[in-house]
Order: structure tokens, then C-alpha cells, then sequence
């Protein structure tokens, strides 16, 4: 059983060990790309080319899922756990250069005495406080020590847990590669030319996010805010992708046996997540929608809680996002990963207006994913490729690129268009499926 003390509150803006205070925002607009998976070593040196060729510096970021099994203060416990129990912490791995750029001397400082950051939600999740020593396994589950050396803007840990640099991440083991990260950016035009130039073309295979991106309605939570929603757990793996999730999470979070009134799925489900599934399904029912859930395939081949790793995991994998009991998958024969999602859309806003996102956008697509976030998502204007909400795309925020700020300058365009139903590429609205809420590709 977990006990997690919380001893402190912490403060909305972040102050390190000598009270240097840190940055609430990047300090310059920034660019990404990525594939569906993990980046291989020619594909870094091609992308990274590409990056210098546009006049832009670009950074190797990794997203480990690290295992945390203790916590200490001034040497006493505020945790233990033992017999292979530990808590999934989501962890953004960079070299000191993308810190330096994006968060400033006094951030990559702290990094450079090799203690880590962590955001300040996740920090109030625990009850940490800036000093503080965790735990952290590697590949092997061997323990290394790592302190707390500042608590930090939930942007800065890209709304997962921790920040720690490439050097004191290699302690851990070998990590794979998921983005180039871009900054120095004096034109978005000149770096997608660089790119392109050396053979990445940003479209079905390579994928682009910035930091100006408008809200994907189909973007998911970071692990930090999914943890402060639903409650965080700790579990231990058993046989081969799946995990036993702690008892004295479940028992108190899962909704055991739950059969749904007006459209009949029966599931395990978050209680949070099954009272938003019902007022979905009910809607579905009123709306003259009901023959597009199949039911009978849903409730043999679907389901909602499952113990498991994400099944695009590998080493240092994340737990499903099914192990929170907040996904349900419907449909499934006619919606399989990868394919080209068969859903019917207007069951698709529906569960948008009930607090849910779409995996149909998801990179690859998983078209019979439904995953809560907590809010309605069918009113936001986005190019989504599939099932794009009827709503018009608002104004968008554009940076002053060329220089650094403490606080981003900022240019406005505005677009009265409805969302197209396929995603075209420029500087100002790319081919994410992912909105920054979330650390990596949507951990299904």
C-alpha cells in the first residue's frame, strides 16, 4: 500500500534551491517532429540536418516512463514500497542546450548538478517538496538516487512528472529517441525547406508539432494531470506486457461489473469515467444513433479497464491508459490500430461533448479508442483529418520568431473556416494529432 504524505503546498510558480525563480513559459517559440514510433539513428541524423540546414538548433528528447519506488525528506521516509511495487513517472529526457533555450541559466543549472525537475502538478500529486530524494529505477530495476532540485511550470516536464538531462539519464540505461525538438527558430519555412531538403517531408510518415499549436479536441492528458483527475497508483508487472495494479487504487476507483442503461455495454470502468460514459451512451440512444455502437462485438472484444503496459511500449514503457480505467474501446472489427477509423462521427462529438478524446487521430490511428480527459472537446475548431468538429477554427497566437523573451511575443491570425476534413501542412497549422497536454504519442 502506498502512503503519500503531503506535507507542503506548493506554489504556483516555481523557485529552486537559492531562490532563483524560473520562468512560467518557454522562452522561445519551439518545433518538433516525430514518427509513429521511436526515431531510428538515421532518421535522428537526417531530422537534426534538416534542423541546422533551416537555420534552427535541434535537440534529441526522449520520454521514459522511470519507476519511482521511494521518497525521502532530511533522510526519513515519505514513502517506501517494496516486492517490485513502483509508481510510474513520466519523464522528458534532453541535453542541457534545450533547457538552456527554453527555460533559461538557472533551470539548466540545476540539471547540470544532475537533480531533476519536476512539474508542479505532479508535485502537489505527492506532496514533494524541492530537496527531497527519489528513488528511481533503471532498466535492470537497480536504484539511483535523484533529488528534487526545483519544482517547475507543468510546460517545462510537457504535463508529465520529471525533467532530467541526457547525462544523468544515462545512469538509467539506454533510451530510445521520440523527437527532434527544434528551437533557435528564425522562420518555420526556412526549418520545414532545411528538412525537406534532407529527405523528411512532414505528412503521412513524419509528424510536426509546435509549441503554437491550436488545442486538439482529440489531444490527450499528460500523466500528471490523468493522475491528479483519477488518482495516482503504484503495480508491478507479472507476465509478459501486463501489470497488477495496487488493490487500494482499484478497489476504491473501479467500478466493478458495470452495465450501462440505454445502449447495453457492460464494462470495468473508472467511477469517474463510467458516470461520463453513461451520459454519452444515453445521448447516443436519444439522438437515433444506437445502431452504430456495436454492442455485442464491444462487449466481447472492448472493454475499459485492462491491468497492462501500452501495448507501443518497450523499455521503460507506461502503463496503458487503460490501466486508469478511463479508455474504452468499442467497435473494434471495424476499427482495428492502424486502420482507417469506420466510426460514425456524430457518435464521435458525442462523446467529445462528454469529456472524451478520439484515438481516430491518434498517430497510428485507433479508431475504437475512446479516452477521457474531463472536459468537453466538441466545441473546438482544429483540421482534424477525421470526424473534425463542427465548429469554426477561432484565432490563433503566433510567436515572434528570432528572439529570446521572458514573456513570448506574439502575433494573431484568424480563420472563420470550417476545419477541412483532411490536415494540409504550413507554419502555422501542422499534421499534430497530439495537443501539449500530453507527453508522448497517446499512450493507449
Amino acid at each position: 500500500m502506498i502512503t503519500a504524505l503531503v506535507l507542503s503546498v506548493i506554489s504556483s510558480r516555481a523557485v529552486a534551491i537559492g531562490s532563483s525563480e524560473f520562468p512560467v513559459e518557454r522562452l522561445q517559440p519551439t518545433m518538433s517532429v516525430s514518427t509513429a514510433s521511436n526515431l531510428t539513428p538515421l532518421e535522428v541524423k537526417k531530422i537534426s540536418a534538416g534542423a541546422v540546414a533551416g537555420g534552427a538548433t535541434p535537440h534529441s528528447v526522449k520520454f521514459p516512463t522511470i519507476s519511482l519506488t521511494a521518497q525521502t525528506r532530511a533522510g526519513k521516509d515519505v514513502f517506501r514500497l517494496g516486492e517490485g511495487w513502483r509508481i510510474p513517472m513520466a519523464t522528458m529526457v534532453v541535453p542541457l542546450g534545450y533547457v538552456r533555450a527554453t527555460g533559461g541559466d538557472a533551470m539548466t543549472e540545476v540539471l547540470a548538478r544532475g537533480q531533476v525537475l519536476m512539474g508542479e502538478t505532479s508535485a502537489k500529486v505527492r506532496g514533494t517538496q524541492v530537496g527531497d530524494v527519489l528513488t528511481l529505477r533503471d532498466r535492470k530495476f537497480w536504484m539511483h538516487p535523484f533529488t528534487v532540485g526545483a519544482i517547475v511550470a507543468d510546460e517545462f516536464v510537457d504535463w508529465g512528472d520529471l525533467l532530467m538531462s541526457s547525462s544523468a539519464a544515462a545512469s538509467l540505461g539506454e533510451m530510445p529517441v521520440a523527437q527532434i525538438a527544434i528551437t533557435d527558430i528564425d522562420s518555420p519555412a526556412s526549418v520545414l525547406a532545411g528538412l525537406k531538403r534532407h529527405g523528411i517531408t512532414i505528412g503521412t510518415v513524419y509528424r510536426l508539432r509546435t509549441s503554437w499549436d491550436r488545442e486538439n479536441p482529440d489531444g490527450t492528458l499528460g500523466t500528471a494531470t490523468t493522475k491528479k483527475l483519477l488518482g495516482e497508483f503504484s503495480y508491478r508487472p507479472t507476465v509478459g506486457s501486463s501489470i497488477l495494479v495496487a488493490n487500494s487504487w482499484t478497489s476504491s476507483n473501479i467500478a466493478w461489473k458495470m452495465h450501462y442503461t440505454d445502449i447495453k455495454l457492460g464494462n470495468n470502468c473508472h467511477q469517474i469515467v463510467a458516470t461520463a460514459i453513461q451520459g454519452a451512451l444515453t445521448e447516443i440512444k436519444n439522438a437515433g444513433l444506437s445502431r452504430f455502437v456495436d454492442t455485442r462485438n464491444s462487449n466481447r472484444y472492448g472493454g475499459c479497464f485492462v491491468g497492462r503496459y501500452n501495448r507501443l511500449a518497450g523499455n521503460f514503457g507506461a502503463p496503458s491508459r487503460h490501466a486508469w480505467g478511463m479508455a474504452i474501446d468499442i467497435n473494434t472489427d471495424t476499427n482495428p490500430q492502424g486502420g482507417v477509423p469506420q466510426m460514425n462521427c456524430s457518435v464521435v462529438r458525442i462523446f467529445r461533448k462528454w469529456g472524451f478524446a478520439w484515438g481516430g487521430n491518434f498517430w497510428p490511428a485507433d479508431g475504437m479508442h475512446f479516452e477521457y480527459v474531463g472536459e468537453r472537446r466538441d466545441q473546438l475548431g482544429y483540421p482534424s483529418r477525421y470526424c473534425p468538429n463542427r465548429a469554426p477554427l477561432l484565432a490563433m497566437t503566433l510567436p515572434q520568431f528570432g528572439t529570446t523573451t521572458s514573456v513570448p511575443a506574439s502575433t494573431t491570425t484568424t480563420s472563420t473556416t470550417m476545419p477541412a476534413t483532411s490536415t494540409t501542412v504550413s507554419v502555422s497549422s501542422t499534421t499534430s494529432t497530439t495537443s501539449t497536454t500530453t507527453t508522448t504519442a497517446p499512450i493507449t
